[in-house]
């Protein structure tokens, strides 16, 4: 026989032997058979709220990628699919679709606007479903899962800290103006305004809502008509809300500048790099998440995970809202997967056993102004806010307030 012919018998015979060996045929088999778990995620990636969003995604995906290192979910395996909608409503059902499609057994659609025109899809084909920020219209879906109350909640919050903090027997009616954009964010956040003032008559000197075409970046006129008010509630974002700021300041507006997590939390980095720094006074906003500046083991966690997964993006994130919110997303997804495996079995957790464990998440995390916990008719977690104000002196946000819970939550 050949050389080179007894090489090949030899190769061939080791084969048949390796196949033949229970233990290396059984790990293969076993690796084939793990069940996965396919989340699909639908939002902008590369529209005008990307710049935190992708944030946001990327702590969530971080946490996930933390629990398989070091404390996996026993037998599963989880797979993260996405969809861009580029902001663009259009996209918003196509794109559901596709990840259902593509075997999504759960989804994370971070947006509120998005998850309304889909929530009687997520009945129907009895998908469950994660987002931020909750709406009246998701608040009771019962597969809608959101993780905070809604921009009007905190546009309450806002204005129960006004009344609470204005000097009326020397000052009179503060005057509040609103400053939004053409999107239905900004109407979510006029609807908190709208029922501040309603509860409570006399107490609000309203100037007007202005609401600008979206990629606005001159604001004459519509500082001019805000030019007098005490307070001006931004609800625009990304580069719209940088430059009103910008400009506002410019054209000698000295009142008060207030926002939501959305705006000055998630984008503070495009304005401190467009206003001197000394113009940064009287800038506010309220949310429900501790900032990076507060002792308790969220944000130690979180920061470690940042120095160990995105070192060169370490400084610029932990200035940002997007991973705080990320994070805390991915700390109660995974702790639902997890308790829906451990009471069904790794094989058989689908869309029905993952719907019922997220609906009965029940978690205390330092740091937060309220336990994690859905109720029947309020699907979502987070509803005590605090009022942060930046500090120029220690070029950071400070907590000026206690916590604060929406008067239309009160009771809940």
């Amino acid at each position: 026989m050949s050389r080179r012919l007894t090489k090949i018998v030899v190769l061939v015979l080791l084969a048949v032997m390796l196949a033949t060996l229970p233990g290396l045929a059984g790990c293969a088999e076993e690796k084939e058979k793990t069940p996965q778990i396919t989340i699909g995620v639908l939002t902008d990636f590369t529209g005008v709220a990307s710049f935190a969003v992708k944030q946001l995604v990327d702590a969530m995906m971080d946490y996930f990628r933390m629990v398989e290192e070091e404390d996996p979910i026993p037998g599963v395996k989880i797979k993260f699919i996405t969809y861009d909608t580029r902001l663009d409503y259009a996209r918003t059902a196509p794109g559901y679709v596709w990840l259902k499609g593509q075997g999504a057994v759960m989804m994370n659609i971070i947006n509120p606007a998005d998850r309304e025109i889909l929530v009687d899809r997520f009945v129907e084909d009895k998908i469950p479903v994660i987002g931020s920020q909750t709406l009246p219209t998701l608040m009771a879906s019962g597969w809608d899962f959101s993780f905070s109350s809604s921009n009007a909640h905190e546009t309450e919050v806002i204005m129960q800290w006004i009344m609470d903090t204005w000097d009326y027997n020397t000052l009179g009616m503060p005057k509040i103006g609103h400053l939004g954009y053409a999107h239905v964010v900004a109407d979510y956040h006029q609807d908190g305004i709208d029922a501040a003032m309603e509860a409570n008559p006399g107490k609000f000197d309203f100037a007007g809502f202005e609401r600008s075409p979206m990629g606005t970046t001159a604001w004459a006129v519509e500082i001019n008509r805000l030019k007098d008010c005490d307070f001006i509630i931004v609800s625009a974002v990304g580069p719209m809300m940088a430059s009103f700021v910008k400009e506002a300041r410019l054209r000698g507006y000295e009142g008060d500048l207030l926002s939501g997590i959305n705006a000055f939390p998630g984008y503070w980095d495009l304005v401190t790099g467009a206003v001197p720094s000394e113009d940064l006074y009287a800038c506010f906003w309220a949310g429900y998440y501790p900032w990076w500046n507060e002792n308790v083991p969220f944000i130690t966690d979180l920061k470690e995970a940042i120095q160990r997964y995105r070192p060169g993006e370490a400084e610029a994130l932990m200035r940002s809202s997007g991973p705080l919110a990320g994070w805390a997303m991915g700390l109660f997804m995974a702790d639902a997967i997890r308790r829906a495996v451990e009471e069904v079995g790794a094989e058989n957790v689908d869309r029905i056993a993952i719907r019922d464990a997220l609906a009965d998440t029940n978690m205390t995390v330092e740091g937060w102004g309220n336990t994690w916990k859905f109720t029947e008719d309020q699907y979502f977690l987070a509803r005590a806010e605090r009022v942060f104000e930046w500090s120029i002196a220690e070029n950071d946000w400070v907590v000026i307030s206690d916590w604060i819970l929406p008067a239309s939550l009160a009771g809940s």
